[in-house]
């Protein structure tokens, strides 16, 4: 126990005073509160399955097609019902290089020129892409509850996500 130097007595029996009283430790306590419903309030949504594998379908689909142009390969995109295949042409014929599944929660959609296109059972080279720039005209789209994810070829041959919420 703490003592003073000039006698016997407690610290916490001079002036009356011996700490907070309970009206400062509700003000700190309902200050510390506001600030962590302020960072609450302001922390991102978790993302759905389907805006992540749309994301990285889009970074791999632009990845692959830079690769074939570099390489000077015809490239082939192959939409199924499980997902979405890739190919490049050997120069005999078609190798499927890698798969991207879709989601299980996403719906979608295959769109050439405006119009709907069926998506087959099994993946065959459907959309090819030429090294030279030739680009199909697509939209391929994923959509949740959440929102609609779309993976759109443009005239440079690049991919484009358009997220609509």
């Amino acid at each position: 126990m703490p003592i003073l130097a000039t006698g016997n007595r407690l610290i916490s029996d001079r002036n009356g005073e011996g700490g907070f009283s309970l009206v400062e430790l509700l003000a700190v306590l309902a200050i510390l509160s506001l600030m962590v419903g302020a960072v609450v309030m302001n922390l991102p949504q978790p993302r759905s399955e389907t805006d992540r594998a749309s994301e990285a379908m889009a970074m791999q689909l632009d990845r692959f097609l830079d690769d074939g142009a570099i390489a000077g390969e015809v490239r082939a995109l192959g939409p199924y019902a499980g997902g979405l295949a890739l190919f490049r042409h050997d120069g005999l014929s078609w190798v499927q290089t890698d798969d991207l599944p879709w989601p299980n929660a996403a719906q979608l959609r295959l769109e050439r020129g405006g119009e709907r296109v069926d998506i087959p059972e099994l993946a065959a080279p459907g959309l090819l892409f030429e090294p030279y720039g030739s680009v199909p005209d697509f939209t391929l789209i994923l959509q949740d509850r959440q929102a609609s994810y779309e993976l759109q070829s443009d005239p440079r041959g690049r991919i484009i996500r358009i997220v609509d919420r």
